[in-house]
């Protein structure tokens, strides 16, 4: 089974993908993970075509390029607004889509990301598409983040990032048309996780 989950920065794709790719033993892909790969290979220098995703027995896979082990190094912010450049070049969202497309082809997938049941894996059985507004979002963020930032920084953030993503010409973000929309604003985490299992559940019993 094919599942995905897209929608804009801060609205927990990572967090609820995790849990439901758990729940139904689905290898779980961050495509936000393979950009900032990309980002930190650019930056310092690295073979970027030999990025890979290392399954193995894990609803995790791993990161690897140039035979370095990606983790920690990833989860900068520099490294964050680097990526969201990075995919407005043709030949990286290619790279990106063709490292999914070929790990997914003979697995059962949970991808999370911005236009995966778009552009990606559109032949997806269950496609979710997460929304919620702009000032919830950026509660969030800010909860995760641990930081400083006053929370209207943060928001204007992420509604300039909305921005671009929405806009940019290569694959913007928006809801395939055969997605279910859940706005995730008056939500918790858990709640959004069962919504999301119940949908998938009810796929894989009509499939019996």
């Amino acid at each position: 089974m094919k599942v995905t989950i897209d929608g804009p920065a801060g609205v927990g794709k990572t967090s609820v993908g995790r849990q439901v790719a758990r729940r139904f033993s689905l290898l779980f892909i961050q495509s936000g993970q393979l950009y900032r790969a990309l980002a930190y290979g650019r930056i310092n220098g690295l073979q970027l075509d030999s990025l890979s995703l290392e399954p193995g027995d894990k609803t995790d896979p791993e990161l690897l390029m140039d035979g370095e082990k990606l983790k920690e190094e990833l989860t900068t912010e520099e490294i964050g607004e680097k990526a969201s450049k990075l995919a407005k070049e043709e030949e990286i969202r290619e790279l990106v889509n063709e490292i999914i497309i070929d790990t997914a082809a003979d697995r059962d997938v949970l991808v999370e990301g911005r236009d995966i049941g778009t552009a990606v894996l559109t032949n997806a059985e269950v496609k979710i598409y997460l929304t919620a507004s702009a000032e919830e979002r950026a509660r969030r963020r800010k909860k995760q983040m641990n930081t400083d930032r006053s929370l209207g920084e943060i928001e204007a953030g992420i509604k300039k990032r909305d921005k671009r993503d929405q806009t940019r010409e290569l694959a913007p973000l928006k809801p395939a048309d055969d997605s279910v929309i859940i706005d995730t604003s008056s939500l918790s985490e858990r709640e959004v996780v069962d919504r999301i299992s119940k949908i998938i559940t009810k796929r894989k019993t009509r499939e019996k």
